[in-house]
């Protein structure tokens, strides 16, 4: 039970970490020219010429223009977006950690579940083979009990077909 709470706490402590690291990655990102030039900016362009497209044509206009931004406008965009990108890939990563961890311990559960299914059943089986033996052992003891009583019957009457009538007397 105390791994739960300690995984959710895990869980927050990388989302925090990740904020400042994706803080890093967009100061970072910012004073580099080359990933400014090959990744920020088309990033942002593209997020932006997708967006206004998207915008134009839910209000009805066929061909709209898109403006590029400026560099200062598409370098902060861009910037902004890959470190959300890098703070929503990371929570997607950790819940898919989480679902499979889950399925596993499920899967785990199931599994015992299962095993302790199967041998009460094998248990269930071995009972009614031992009823069933213990159920033919009676009758034979039964059998043998009806062959004492008529052994003991024809015996009573071979004695009673020795003795002396006593009406002759």
């Amino acid at each position: 039970m105390v791994a739960l709470p300690l995984g959710k706490l895990g869980i927050l402590a990388v989302k925090q970490i990740a904020k400042p690291i994706a803080k890093g990655l967009k100061q970072g990102a910012l004073q580099s020219n080359f990933f400014k030039s090959y990744v920020i900016m088309p990033v942002a362009q593209g997020v932006n010429w997708v967006e206004v497209k998207v915008k134009t044509s839910l209000m009805g206009a066929k061909k709209a223009k898109v403006y590029k931004l400026n560099e200062k406008v598409a370098v902060e965009y861009g910037a902004e977006l890959i470190s959300e990108l890098f703070i929503y890939t990371l929570g997607t990563v950790i819940l898919i950690y989480e679902y499979t961890r889950s399925v596993a311990k499920e899967e785990k559960k199931e599994l015992r579940i299962q095993e302790e299914t199967n041998k009460i059943k094998g248990d269930v089986e071995q009972l009614k083979k031992t009823v069933l033996e213990s159920e033919f052992i009676a009758e034979e003891r039964a059998a043998e009990i009806r062959s004492l009583h008529r052994q003991i019957g024809d015996l009573h009457n071979q004695i009673s077909a020795l003795k002396p009538d006593n009406n002759s007397s």
